[in-house]
């Protein structure tokens, strides 16, 4: 699953976490992800990559360039099962008649008339459904993995930009 990233922000802090050291977060330190590794399902931040290799030579670790083959962050997937309409409830239901995934909330207020509203966990889908929705899913999480890394870019980019315009106005202070 995919969708926008919701990432956290620290307060007094302009640094978008959207992915956290997974070894930094066990010690309590919340610290922004640079590498994520396949092999051991984690993502690490500078110094612990450096560690990691040292111990997993034969690990390849994927960086921020390579995002889209990073797994979906938790603030996304969170973002993703929430219902826009009742924020904090989480969408358990689905109604047939209109294609559409829902909260409880949503399915008593505007899908009371339909004839098929059920809870998604007792839907009956077959294995046919199931693997075109995997694909479905699959398409939907690589143009988001697209999109984050442009996202990503295009950050770096005017954060270049900004540091280039500070330097040069530094440089004519002091002229």
């Amino acid at each position: 699953m995919a969708s926008f990233s919701m990432p956290a922000v620290d307060v007094a802090s302009d640094e978008v976490k959207d992915h956290c050291c997974s070894a930094c977060v066990e010690q309590s330190i919340e610290i922004c992800a640079d590498f994520y590794c396949e092999t051991c399902l984690k993502l690490y931040c500078r110094q612990c990559i450096h560690h990691h290799g040292q111990l997993f030579k034969k690990h390849t670790p994927y960086g921020r360039n390579q995002m889209n083959k990073w797994p979906v962050s938790k603030k996304v997937k969170d973002f993703l099962l929430m219902c826009e309409v009742h924020k904090g409830e989480t969408l358990k239901m689905f109604c047939d008649d209109h294609s559409q995934l829902c909260c409880t909330d949503c399915a008593f207020v505007n899908h009371r008339q339909c004839l098929k509203v059920e809870h998604i966990f007792k839907k009956n889908t077959n294995i046919t459904e199931l693997q075109q929705l995997s694909t479905k899913l699959e398409t939907i999480l690589h143009k988001m993995n697209s999109l984050h890394a442009k996202q990503e870019a295009t950050i770096q980019s005017v954060q270049g930009s900004y540091d280039e315009q500070l330097q040069l106005g530094n440089t004519q202070e002091n002229q």
